[in-house]
């Protein structure tokens, strides 16, 4: 699942990524169940990259995962439960789904 302000996010950085993400990213995009953007939530948060708030804010509406590749911005609540919600990297990610039988 994502929003449109973290699919704007994806299509702004596909350029610093390999060739190969840019047909990744049109075979994945036609799968994902886009959510509204969430901008503002009712609970005391501290987190300067004001940029990706409504990443955070609405990966915690919608989500029990953030998976993101910006350990810049999201590196401090790598691994620490934010209000319930875990952020982790992929590779993170795909290693406790393969650990839990979820996927080969």
């Amino acid at each position: 699942m994502a929003t449109p302000y973290v699919v704007e996010e994806v299509l702004r950085n596909l350029s610093h990524l390999p060739p190969v993400a840019s047909s990744d990213w049109d075979v994945l995009r036609d799968q994902l169940s886009l959510m509204p953007d969430v901008f503002t939530v009712d609970r005391p948060v501290v987190f300067e990259p004001g940029k990706d708030r409504p990443i955070l804010f609405s990966a915690l509406a919608w989500a029990d995962i953030l998976v993101t590749l910006d350990q810049a911005d999201f590196g401090g609540l790598m691994d620490k439960p934010f209000y319930g919600l875990r952020v982790v990297r992929p590779a993170a990610f795909l290693e406790a789904e393969r650990s839990a039988g979820r996927m080969a």
